[in-house]
């Protein structure tokens, strides 16, 4: 199979969401602490998260068996300066080929637009917020 960079961003996205499958709360200060953090998988699946608030291992395999290429290694690089605004470059070490992709994502869009049971309670949460601040300003009259 020819592994593609659209393949490996959500490769990138379900191996967070994985992560915070795992320990949401670890995952969550790891991604959202300002500063760098990095995600390794080795060929056997064995994945770490680790940042300067702390290092998270799970397995990476239910993503590893979806992806349909032999992965050597997948190493993730992300770089968070701007709160929510994640910058990332990951290399993808295949059978006969090394693919990098770089890009960005907006973590909280991440975390509520995924389909696990964290993030349908995300959505939740983010939709009571907004339910409350527009009862409050109902009631303040704007």
């Amino acid at each position: 199979m020819d592994f593609k960079r659209t393949e490996a961003k959500i490769t990138i996205a379900k191996l967070i969401e994985l992560a915070y499958s795992k320990n949401k709360g670890m995952t969550a200060k790891i991604m959202a602490e300002k500063g760098n953090a990095q995600l390794t998988v080795d060929h056997n699946g064995n994945a770490t998260l680790s940042g300067s608030a702390g290092m998270l291992t799970f397995s990476g395999t239910p993503v590893l068996e979806n992806v349909g290429a032999k992965i050597k290694r997948i190493n993730i690089n992300f770089r968070n300066e701007e709160g929510m605004k994640v910058d990332y470059t990951a290399t993808f070490d295949l059978e006969y080929i090394k693919l990098s992709v770089m890009g960005d994502f907006d973590l909280e869009e991440l975390m509520t637009s995924c389909s696990g049971l964290l993030c349908q309670a995300a959505r939740a949460f983010k939709g009571r917020d907004r339910a409350y601040n527009m009862e409050l300003q109902r009631i303040m009259g704007h």
